[in-house]
């Protein structure tokens, strides 16, 4: 069977493929928008298409990766500024900056209106605070800057809740993003993965979990559990697969009770 023939894996090949030529023309720094919002699925794939546009542009060593990290709102400052020239790019991946609350969550929604502004000049950035803060100090970040930089947004969260987070602002935000949303049907999901095992050797010599991959048996027994379970599963995706795979190699005597203990079928 050819997965990359299904429509379903069509359908979703083109989603993903859409945030690639987004992201590669984005960084490019010839666009006026200077914001990518991206909500989607956890352990699809998001993350992967956004780094191949790097790895396409020949941009990944200039590029600021931040992944699954928290920002206090002198850190995020910070970080702003340290990406603050054109062409710089900042990436947020699972940062749960829409977690924040309060009054560092009102100064993330200021920095986001005033920094990705759809206009030319200055875009000015500031941080007010009663006493000297130490990471300013060592970084030399001024209490106001031009910001000319770039954000990609990578989060699961939906524009439902984002809306919801930000109210009144909502639009505002989101009007300063390219924002792209995709998230799948179980159907998708399972289809995309087994495409990816079978014809992209997700699994194989291109696992980006582990060097060198899982062996052909592992790979075909995971495949034979995926497929034989699909209805057991939550959701089947890439990386629900490579647990299964991982678990299968590393504890071939007790995989299945391994399993059983994470959070990842129907009847739990």
């Amino acid at each position: 069977m050819s997965y990359s023939k299904n429509p379903i894996v069509k359908r979703v090949k083109s989603k993903f493929e859409a945030i690639q030529h987004i992201a590669e023309v984005f960084v490019s720094g010839q666009s006026a928008q200077r914001g990518l919002l991206v909500s989607g699925d956890a352990g699809t794939g998001k993350s992967h298409y956004i780094k191949l546009a790097f790895i396409a542009t020949g941009t990944t060593k200039k590029v600021d990766y931040q992944k699954s990290k928290t920002f206090t709102p002198p850190a995020l400052y910070a970080k702003l500024w340290e990406n603050r020239m054109p062409g710089d790019v900042v990436v947020f991946d699972d940062c749960s900056l829409e977690s924040m609350t309060g009054e560092a969550f009102r100064k993330f929604t200021s920095w986001i209106k005033g920094g990705l502004e759809l206009s030319k000049g200055p875009k000015m950035l500031g941080y007010e605070a009663a006493s000297k803060n130490a990471l300013f100090e060592e970084l030399g970040v001024p209490s106001e800057f031009d910001f000319q930089g770039s954000i990609i947004w990578i989060t699961n969260t939906r524009f439902e809740r984002l809306a919801k987070k930000f109210g009144d602002h909502w639009d505002a935000v989101k009007g300063r993003f390219i924002p792209v949303e995709v998230f799948l049907t179980k159907e998708e999901k399972y289809m995309y993965t087994n495409y990816l095992i079978e014809e992209v050797d997700m699994l194989g010599e291109k696992c980006e979990a582990k060097e060198g991959g899982y062996s052909d048996e592992i790979i075909a027994n995971t495949l034979d559990y995926l497929n034989e379970n699909y209805d057991n599963f939550k959701e089947i995706t890439p990386r629900v697969a490579i647990k299964v795979a991982d678990t299968m190699e590393m504890y071939p005597l007790v995989w299945k009770n391994i399993l059983n203990q994470h959070d990842i079928y129907d009847n739990e």
